[in-house]
């Protein structure tokens, strides 16, 4: 977003497919913006290991705040 322009989290949905280990190895966090409009945005994530196997899967929808007049 440009600056000046805040958002805050309206909603968060996270689905934990299955369980994380502490000696697994590495995962990694892929997301994308899915839309950003003039009041809203939304979002979604997974998270995976090395492998690409799925451990959880998650979206967003959040409220954009811009100054008066944009």
């Amino acid at each position: 977003l440009p600056a000046g322009v805040y958002y805050s989290t309206l909603e968060v949905h996270v689905n934990f497919v299955r369980a994380l280990r502490a000696n697994m190895g590495e995962v990694r966090c892929e997301a994308e913006i899915i839309h950003v409009g003039r009041t809203t945005a939304t979002a979604q994530a997974r998270l995976v290991d090395s492998e690409g196997k799925l451990y959880a899967h998650s979206t967003t929808t959040c409220i954009i705040f811009r100054p008066d007049g944009e």
